[in-house]
């Protein structure tokens, strides 16, 4: 049997920005065959030391989660509609009975001048602030008390305040002048520490009715822990002392069916993914063994893949409109949606990497900041010739998985005559119904046959191999003839391999030039 046309046999894989290649190994003499390949946007694949790593627009993604020689990576448009995906200390996240922590062995050097307030200096005042005896005194007059060109916009900073003394409230902190730059809203006396991202360069404590004294203040520039890309930009959800839901909610609405995930490591609590819209949209994941707990009526779908370092993606997708999506810290796979659980103030999870799209799975994280982001579709096609495809007998051999057993489309491997492509042609498909896989042959205009299969589950790795010639067609699947036709033409011209919106990770492509045996095909599909 002569092996004419391969794409990853081995993990043998080379790429470059609009192309992938493909090779003829015959006679151990590789000729190249490259696929044209084109997405007009950023992406992010696993690499081979396991991390998130971005790859550039037009650049081919090889993926090798759980996968020692990769998998070419074929994904649809999505966009993220959190518009602050990483940056969970920032004020677009609301806390609700948790905080959101950085590593403070990380922390800086102190950026506040004066913070015990020893002197009256250093400090812009305004009206009904003053500063005398060690601490500063607001009379309930709303207004500010400022340090300004202290910090930098966008990074973390670990804040530390103290207020005594208090008959009115509340105490805005702010990183930043506006209000939606506030981190904090002290409504009692107590010292308090909180974690946010700087909006702007002015450290603001707002009196918004606020009397009584400040004693301390002190910021310091704080980085993340270690997250899945490598970098230390990952935070930790920790749930307060309160009997209550211990949760952190974003803005982004998603109409039909939609999907949150977020990548977490395991701190003492569950997480649950949920939505506002209803009880029935949430799940629960256990991220000490990796499994799926108890999830809602209206969630469709619930996944949970490992990553490194104790890292897991979770994802869930709900069949409805969704409004604020929710990440809560909860106490068991058993826990209810947005369970009232009684936080003991140090337990949770450490959280990377938030994602809500409109679809029915989750795909490839799209990193956000400020604003959505779109990943656009992956195209890959025009690849061999008629040199190495042969018209009149040969197989194709497919090893991967799709990203969903249910497509929105048929996805399609397709040798076809590149002169007459809508009229010669065969197929192999992922089906539109459930698990279920399909042939197509089409001669001269007219379909040979469209025969079907049930699998186990194409979202797990499976081995096909369609077999053509005259009156002799079949589908292997994983070391078993599942579809066979005996009365059937096939088409002429074939000269061109492509993918049709095959959303899926291929492991190996390969092209046959003769038609091979029982045996044969037993042993490649196995």
């Amino acid at each position: 049997m002569a092996n004419t046309l391969n794409l990853g046999t081995d993990g043998n894989w080379a790429t470059k920005k609009g192309s992938l290649l493909g090779y003829n190994s015959e006679n151990n003499n590789y000729k190249p065959l490259p696929f044209n390949f084109s997405r007009d946007s950023k992406a992010t694949v696993i690499n081979k030391d396991g991390l998130i790593k971005e790859v550039g627009s037009g650049q081919p993604r090889i993926d090798y989660l759980n996968n020692t020689k990769g998998a070419l990576k074929l994904e649809p448009s999505r966009t993220n509609l959190i518009t602050q995906s990483e940056s969970f200390p920032d004020s677009y996240w609301t806390k609700g009975g948790a905080s959101i922590q950085a590593d403070p062995s990380t922390q800086g050097s102190e950026l506040v001048t004066n913070g015990n307030f020893a002197t009256d200096s250093d400090w812009t005042k305004g009206t009904g602030w003053t500063i005398s005896g060690g601490y500063a005194e607001s009379d309930g007059t709303n207004a500010a008390l400022d340090q300004f060109s202290i910090l930098t916009v966008g990074k973390t900073y670990k804040v530390v305040i103290t207020v005594t003394n208090m008959t009115s409230s509340p105490l805005s902190v702010r990183l930043g002048t506006l209000s939606s730059d506030a981190i904090l809203s002290i409504l009692e006396n107590g010292t308090y520490t909180v974690y946010g991202v700087a909006g702007a360069t002015t450290l603001r404590l707002r009196s918004q009715g606020f009397d009584g004294r400040i004693q301390n203040v002190s910021v310091k520039e704080v980085q993340g822990f270690t997250s899945p890309d490598g970098t230390n930009n990952a935070y930790k959800l920790v749930e307060d002392t309160s009997n209550g839901s211990h949760k952190i909610t974003a803005n982004a609405s998603a109409s039909n069916i939609y999907t949150i995930s977020v990548f977490a490591k395991y701190n003492g609590r569950v997480l649950q993914l949920a939505s506002t819209s209803t009880v029935g949209h949430y799940a629960n994941f256990d991220l000490l063994n990796g499994v799926i707990g108890n999830y809602g009526s209206l969630t469709e779908n619930a996944t949970i893949t490992e990553l490194k370092n104790g890292w897991y993606k979770c994802s869930m997708t709900t069949t409805s409109n969704m409004n604020t999506p929710i990440v809560s810290a909860v106490q068991s796979t058993t826990s209810a949606y947005q369970a009232n659980e009684q936080g003991d103030g140090t337990s949770g999870f450490y959280i990377y990497g938030s994602q809500v799209e409109a679809g029915s799975y989750s795909t490839s994280y799209i990193s956000t900041s400020g604003s959505t982001v779109t990943r656009l579709a992956d195209v890959c096609n025009n690849g061999g010739n008629e040199q190495v495809i042969n018209s009149t007998e040969g197989v194709l051999y497919f090893e991967g998985s799709s990203l969903f057993d249910t497509p929105d489309s048929d996805g399609i491997i397709r040798i076809e005559n590149s002169s007459d492509a809508t009229n010669e042609y065969l197929d192999f498909r992922y089906d539109t119904t459930q698990n279920r896989v399909q042939i197509v042959v089409r001669v001269n205009g007219s379909n040979q046959t469209t025969s079907g299969v049930v699998i186990s589950d194409t979202t797990v790795n499976n081995k096909f191999a369609l077999k053509y010639k005259v009156n002799d067609i079949a589908l292997w699947v994983n070391g078993v003839e599942e579809i066979t036709v005996s009365s059937a033409s096939v088409p002429t011209g074939l000269d061109n391999l492509s993918f049709n919106n095959i959303y899926t990770k291929i492991k190996d492509i390969r092209v046959y030039n003769t038609s091979l045996s029982d045996s044969e095909l037993t042993e490649l599909t196995s």
